[in-house]
């Protein structure tokens, strides 16, 4: 029995030096350079050792923090930071006259990561420019006075609707849009109520110019997502400058749906 004990203090004891260390990453910064360190993923954490440190997540940005000396010459400190994906990561800090190394990703890239309610223009942009390029997977088409106004497909990306037309013109005559407008609105109403309207403004839009005669153009709505009640429905309305050419679209909560998230490989079908 007390031999057994004894193995069983043993194996316990193994057990609370057999511990894992995590190497830190040795960063040397400066009092006149910012640092840029890039994570994969969000940062959640950040603990400084001391107070010769200066850190902050860069403005509107879930993965970069930035890192500058508070004084001349400190002592070496440490810096711990973690992020989403429960990872640790551990600095060893000391000064330098002349930081060399400003930018350092631990990720694949170097991807800046925005918040869901700051989105960048370049972003936006280049998402826009990929939507156009999507797959039909949508027929919904009005037509009026040989204008024809078509929804190619919905799709969505970050919390981002983006809708993808075209406005197709068949006669002669050159098309010019006045305005475009998207609203939601009930599906029935009584004739001598009023109408209630709420209006959606894009929060990014490619498209919209003039559309001559027998040509047609693609046009890219951004929004941030929503959806419908039954009894509602999303309507698109362009209005032609100077002229009689109005075009209304409607499209319902059960189309809203059915949006998809955009293919990684595009491929278009006209």
């Amino acid at each position: 029995m007390k031999k057994l004990c004894a193995i069983w203090i043993v194996l316990l004891s193994l057990k609370c030096f057999c511990q894992s260390s995590i190497e830190p990453y040795p960063l040397q910064i400066g009092i006149n350079k910012t640092t840029n360190l890039i994570f994969p993923y969000e940062i959640k954490s950040v603990d400084r050792g001391s107070r010769d440190l200066l850190v902050q997540k860069a403005k509107g940005i879930e993965n970069v923090l930035q890192v500058k000396a508070n004084a001349q010459n400190f002592a070496t400190t440490n810096l711990s930071v973690i992020t989403a994906d429960g990872k640790l990561y551990s600095f060893i800090v000391t000064y330098t006259n002349n930081a060399s190394l400003l930018n350092i990703s631990f990720a694949t890239d170097s991807t800046v990561h925005f918040n869901d309610e700051n989105f960048n223009e370049a972003w936006l942009e280049n998402e826009a420019k990929k939507i156009s390029k999507q797959y039909h997977f949508m027929h919904i088409a009005t037509r009026n006075e040989q204008m024809k106004l078509l929804l190619n497909g919905i799709n969505i990306s970050k919390g981002v609707l983006w809708f993808s037309m075209q406005l197709s013109n068949h006669s002669l005559i050159d098309y010019y849009p006045d305005y475009i407008k998207f609203f939601i609105q009930d599906k029935h109403h009584a004739k001598r109520t009023s109408e209630q309207r709420t209006e959606l403004e894009p929060i990014y839009q490619i498209g919209m110019p003039v559309i001559n005669g027998k040509g047609k153009t693609k046009m890219v709505f951004a929004f941030n997502q929503f959806t419908l009640p039954k009894g509602k429905r999303l309507v698109c309305q362009i209005s032609e400058k100077n002229g009689g050419r109005l075009l209304m679209l409607h499209i319902s909560h059960r189309t809203l749906l059915n949006a998809k998230a955009p293919l990684t490989t595009t491929s278009t079908r006209q």
